[in-house]
């Protein structure tokens, strides 16, 4: 399999936390150029997704894909933007973890 389709959904990861992070820093502005911003990461981690799901199961790819992001989109929201991490989000981020560890724990062992 190589390590291709992992390079790919690290890019995924990539092009999401630059467009969440992004529309979180333009949302009252509205501007057509702001959306832009926005949508063109995202939608360029859904490209980089679809190419690693060539190869990686979907339900792995995904899993990984979605947790990843969430823990660095809190991450980036605790130190940039100032926002709280309580129990019940750190506890929410590790049961996502521990799926993600049973799905691709579940996975062909060709595929991770």
């Amino acid at each position: 399999m190589g390590a291709r389709p992992w390079l790919f959904l690290l890019a995924a990861i990539g092009a999401e936390l630059i467009g969440v992070t992004t529309m979180k820093l333009v949302a009252d502005s509205g501007a057509p150029s702001a959306v832009a911003l926005v949508y063109i990461p995202m939608g360029l981690s859904f490209f980089f997704l679809s190419l690693a799901v060539k190869v990686l199961p979907v339900a792995m790819a995904y899993a990984t894909w979605e947790t990843v992001g969430l823990i660095a989109v809190t991450a980036i929201s605790y130190q940039v933007f100032g926002e709280t991490l309580g129990w019940l989000k750190l506890g929410g981020i590790a049961l996502l973890v521990l799926g993600v560890v049973l799905v691709n724990a579940g996975a062909p062992k060709e595929a991770a």
